[in-house]
């Protein structure tokens, strides 16, 4: 059985390949005033239907995973949606930002709103980003309106995208087989590098620049719990938080049940788990501070990348471009004057292999796994953004991706 297989030979080697890789991590030398927060955008919370999420759940895994902002992208509860709503604030150190996840867009008012989304999209998404606020497109595997001049940016990575073109018997097997030691390396079997959505995102940074993040799309929903509803009988939820059944307590479920958790839960057999998801994929922006204006106006300047975090905390890289004299001419999202730069660099807290992107053609790759890396051969205006691989199981797979420095 694969899983099995997984358990003891493919996982531990795994595990102890990105152990010894974090016993390599260097500090970084310090490019610019800005302080990089980790963070997680396009979430889901008990405000969606189809997730039950709660802060019990959400703020112990955004703690464990180093989480500092989480950007909500909650379903609206009907066409006439008031923001904020939920969650909003800081909950024990940690920003959490109401937003909508609705029409293929991320939505992020940043302001007491209240979106019609019975009128046109394009619209919505002119009056939200007029106002100040954040218009992302969600699930870039489907179809949008490229062409819309009011979108900001969107997604180059979804998780729950990826794991589309997954058989799901096998993969559930193997979460339930891995899924108590090496749930992170279920969630990792399922990874597919998005291509066709990087190269869609580099043929969009040649006509404007548009802003690229990973969405974990966590809802804690892909799972089966149990709770005493106000009769006294057993409630089962299933995945997307639908009620499955409704049964009292009897000689065969008894033995299933426990004590209620913070929640309510007195059973749980878990598959989709926030703190799995805030520890895969992460959004790592430089901003002045932690709050919402700092985070959402760096967030629209793209100084941001996104890594995969499970494979190793990404805090410490950057990219940026120098001048002759050496100094910083700009860094990842900013937009640079040729004559300005004499330099993309790049730096890394782990070792990688550096890959240079130009408008959409790799023109550069490091030769081997570097902490550091220099590009002087500049091939005029566009957008330069930077990949960083890491040699995992005697291949290189993405870690890093940057947002661009674009050149004009």
């Amino acid at each position: 059985m694969p899983a099995l297989w997984h358990r003891f030979v493919t996982y531990p080697r795994l595990e102890k390949q990105i152990k010894e890789l974090k016993k390599l991590r260097k500090e970084t030398s310090i490019i610019t005033p800005l302080t990089t927060y980790r963070g997680v955008m396009h979430t889901h919370s008990y405000w969606s239907h189809d997730s039950e999420g709660t802060l019990n759940d959400i703020i112990p895994a955004a703690k464990n995973a180093g989480i500092e902002f989480v950007f909500l992208t909650d379903h609206p509860r009907g066409d006439i949606d008031t923001i904020p709503r939920g969650y909003n604030g800081y909950y024990e150190g940690i920003l959490i930002e109401p937003g909508s996840e609705k029409q293929g867009f991320d939505t992020w008012p940043l302001d007491s709103v209240i979106i019609d989304w019975n009128i046109n999209k394009d619209s919505i998404a002119k009056e939200i980003v007029s106002r100040g606020g954040i218009v992302f497109y969600a699930h870039t595997e489907e179809p949008h309106n490229w062409g819309n001049p009011w979108y900001q940016g969107m997604e180059i990575y979804n998780f729950h995208a990826d794991t589309k073109d997954e058989s799901l018997i096998p993969q559930i097997i193997n979460l339930l087989v891995n899924g108590r030691k090496f749930r992170h390396w279920a969630y990792r079997q399922m990874f597919d590098e998005q291509t066709r959505i990087l190269a869609l995102w580099d043929s969009l940074n040649t006509e404007r620049k548009i802003i690229g993040f990973s969405a974990v799309d966590a809802h804690e929903n892909q799972n089966i719990r149990a709770r005493y509803i106000a009769d006294g009988r057993i409630e089962w939820v299933g995945p997307n938080a639908d009620v499955i059944d409704t049964t009292g307590l009897k000689f065969w479920n008894r033995w299933l049940v426990g004590e209620p958790d913070s929640n309510g839960w007195i059973f749980k057999l878990m598959i989709d788990t926030y703190m799995t998801g805030f520890n895969y994929v992460a959004n790592y922006v430089l901003a002045d501070t932690l709050s919402i204006q700092s985070i959402a106006d760096h967030v629209k300047k793209g100084h941001l990348f996104t890594a995969f975090k499970s494979l190793g905390d990404a805090a410490g890289f950057m990219y940026y471009g120098a001048n002759s004299d050496g100094a910083v001419s700009g860094i990842m999202g900013d937009s640079i004057n040729v004559e300005n730069i004499n330099a993309l660099n790049a730096i890394s807290p782990l070792p990688g292999q550096f890959r240079l992107i130009h408008d959409g053609n790799p023109i550069d790759t490091s030769a081997g796994d570097s902490y550091q890396y220099s590009y002087s051969d500049i091939q005029g205006t566009g957008a330069y953004r930077i990949e960083v691989h890491i040699k995992l199981n005697g291949r290189y797979v993405p870690w890093i991706y940057s947002n661009p420095v674009y050149l004009f």
